[in-house]
């Protein structure tokens, strides 16, 4: 089932058609049927691309028949990667736009050798680079916390990883480590219980003395 902004998108471009291409009854209804807000999108992004001069409209077609050509897995995979880079801050992009541009830079058997590499890795951690250069490079160590987590604490938990440092962290990942998997829930809820001025303290006194 084609989910609402997958649906919208899709009713955008048929709206795009010139006027004298009527919508199907079912699809019409649809539209009608939108909450209020995403109606309002859509008729902003309606009249937006029938502004369109007619060979940018036409592009805009071809890219949306090669985009419902892809396999179903990987137009779920290029989704989820675009969700998660309109979560990274502003300063985790750029780093990965520098980093994109180093890579451009390489010699292709550089690239080669770093695109086998990356596909090497098991797929949870190649989600966890999903989640910006910090977690990615400490997913390995945190996964196992994370792995089964109910709907209503991902997000919670999602803003309060972002929040940690390298110390911050480290602390969680060896806690991580230490905690069997039926004492994972209480973690995460003692984690997300903690105020965040004094989540860094109470993950130091958890994961004991400094080396």
């Amino acid at each position: 089932m084609r989910s609402r902004p997958a649906f919208a998108a899709a009713l955008s471009l048929l709206l795009a058609l010139p006027a004298a291409a009527a919508l199907p009854p079912a699809l019409q209804r649809h539209a009608q049927a939108l909450p209020e807000p995403e109606r309002a999108r859509l008729l902003q992004r309606q009249a937006t691309l029938r502004a369109l001069p007619p060979a940018e409209r036409e592009a805009l077609r071809r890219r949306a028949a090669e985009w419902d050509a892809l396999p179903l897995a990987e137009r779920r995979q290029r989704r989820n990667a675009w969700a998660a880079w309109q979560a990274l801050a502003p300063a985790a992009q750029a780093r990965l736009r520098a980093a994109a541009r180093a890579y451009a830079e390489l010699p292709t058997d550089r690239q080669q050798a770093l695109n086998e590499r990356y596909a090497e890795l098991d797929g949870y951690q190649r989600d966890g680079w999903l989640l910006g250069p910090e977690l990615g490079a400490d997913w390995g160590n945190l996964h196992g916390l994370f792995a089964l987590v109910p709907a209503d604490e991902r997000v919670p938990l999602l803003a309060a990883l972002r929040t940690m440092d390298e110390r911050e962290r480290a602390d969680l990942a060896l806690l991580a480590q230490r905690t069997p998997p039926e004492a994972r829930d209480a973690l995460r809820r003692a984690l997300l219980s903690t105020p965040p001025e004094g989540r860094a303290a109470w993950l130091r006194r958890q994961a004991g003395p400094a080396p």
